[in-house]
């Protein structure tokens, strides 16, 4: 059966009675390998496969060049060739020179510049005391608990970083605590604790933005085998880091947005409105304020506020530059989709190889998530869908999935512990990526994404 578009605009009646019974899906979310039993139309009637006929990489191409979004699937087969059926399943669901100088940022460039910033561990390494759970599902309760504790902590610092713009002491001791309490989670169950923090996150606030990128760090950190002193500090680093967005916002609305350029100059001005709160907040660490001034460096000297170069930025900084990046990636904008997790992982390799985020972290980070990121979704070579629960040590490829989709549609028991697999011990491997069921990931190849976050 040919997978070329057929263009036939002639609808018989029977033909236009069964485009009632379709739905609208995103090209991006057609699975490849899928075999669909009734035709494909496009919004306008067209026909554009035929029933019987395979889901194709040269079919998604084709309508990617007729810059077609969605193609009208018959609900038959609409759970078939992708997983949006499932977005609503909670057993599924569960980020220079010219930028105005203060005395704060004169001192913290003088103490940068003096080359003191070395890192050094003062009791082991945490990973060493880190669980590992091989090939084993989530504790559903305490997957649960983990998102209401989410939910909450985005609420509570929301509410004091808005506090903290209007003159209020932010609770040090109160930041301090969620670091701590990450800390335990990650220490317990890596991968469960990242995955909910990257669902709950969806709703892509500031405050969301923050509690992820300091969980990450703090992963990133444990990866490089730094101490429990080392990882609270970049994950309070990582909650405090953005929270000059929130001045930023005051004056030019939402930030997840193509800016102008003024906008931009203003926007690049955060990491000081964020010394300025920090300077707020009783019982900070010394590191804290140079971390969160450095962030947004990078190794290749393109980055803000004061374009340091690799040896001129602190390690802590360049652990969160990396969380940056992978949750921004993975964030929607207004002017952009978000991408789908693999297709960050893919973009952030060529990124190391630019030097524009360090390696070493960005190792770390592969360590971590695997290169199909713990939460993400995927296809197995005998067809089945999966999502990815748990990494498989330096088996980047063959990470530890779930089983939530037949290869013929069927939903899969989702209790079934023989539903999860060790692609390291298995003959089966991943196919492709999918994009998250619910929401409007694309891939590297579209035309709607430019690398800029």
């Amino acid at each position: 059966m040919t997978t070329e578009i057929q263009d036939n605009p002639e609808l018989t009646a029977c033909d236009a009675a069964e485009q009632e019974e379709t739905v609208a899906i995103r090209v991006e979310d057609l699975i490849v390998g899928r075999t669909i039993q009734n035709p494909i139309y496009d919004a306008h009637g067209v026909l554009l496969l035929a029933e019987g006929a395979v889901i194709t990489s040269r079919f998604k191409e084709l309508l990617r060049d007729r810059k077609q979004d969605h193609v009208e699937i018959h609900n038959e087969d609409a759970s078939t060739v992708s997983l949006n059926a499932l977005a609503g399943n909670p057993l599924i669901e569960g980020a220079s020179p010219g930028i105005f100088s203060t005395e704060l940022t004169e001192k913290l460039d003088r103490l940068i510049e003096s080359g003191s910033m070395f890192v050094a561990n003062t009791g082991p390494a945490l990973r060493d005391s880190m669980v590992v759970h091989g090939c084993k599902g989530y504790d559903k309760e305490h997957r649960e608990n983990l998102f209401d504790q989410q939910q909450a902590f985005g609420e509570s610092l929301d509410n004091m970083m808005r506090g903290a713009l209007k003159g209020s002491r932010p609770s040090g001791s109160e930041i301090a605590g969620i670091a701590a309490n990450y800390l335990t989670q990650l220490t317990s169950d890596a991968d469960c604790v990242i995955s909910v923090a990257m669902e709950a996150g969806s709703d892509e606030t500031l405050s969301q933005h923050c509690l992820q990128m300091s969980l990450l760090g703090m992963a990133i950190g444990a990866e490089l085998n730094l101490d429990e002193g080392n990882i609270r500090n970049i994950g309070l680093c990582g909650l405090v880091h953005d929270w000059g967005m929130v001045k930023v916002q005051e004056k030019i609305g939402k930030w997840r947005r193509r800016l102008e350029p003024l906008e931009l100059m203003e926007m690049r001005k955060h990491p000081i409105f964020s010394l300025e709160m920090l300077e707020e907040i009783a019982g900070i660490p010394s590191i804290v304020p140079v971390v969160c001034y450095q962030v947004h460096e990078q190794p290749n000297g393109e980055g803000y506020p004061r374009q340091r170069s690799q040896n001129m930025i602190h390690l802590f900084a360049r652990i969160l530059n990396v969380a940056h990046w992978y949750v921004s990636l993975t964030s929607s904008r207004e002017d952009r989709p978000a991408l789908m997790p693999y297709a960050a992982m893919e973009y952030m390799l060529r990124m190391t190889n630019e030097k524009t985020i360090d390696s070493s972290p960005m190792r770390a980070l592969l360590n971590l998530l695997s290169l199909f990121p713990v939460g993400s979704f995927v296809t197995l070579t005998d067809g089945s869908a999966a999502r990815v629960i748990r990494r498989n040590g330096d088996h980047y490829t063959s990470p530890i999935v779930q089983i939530i989709q037949t290869a013929d549609g069927k939903n899969a028991d989702l209790e079934n512990p023989d539903m999860i697999i060790d692609l390291k011990q298995s003959d089966l491997e991943i196919d492709q990526a999918l994009p998250t069921p619910g929401k409007d990931e694309i891939d590297l190849t579209s035309e709607l994404f430019d690398g800029q976050v």
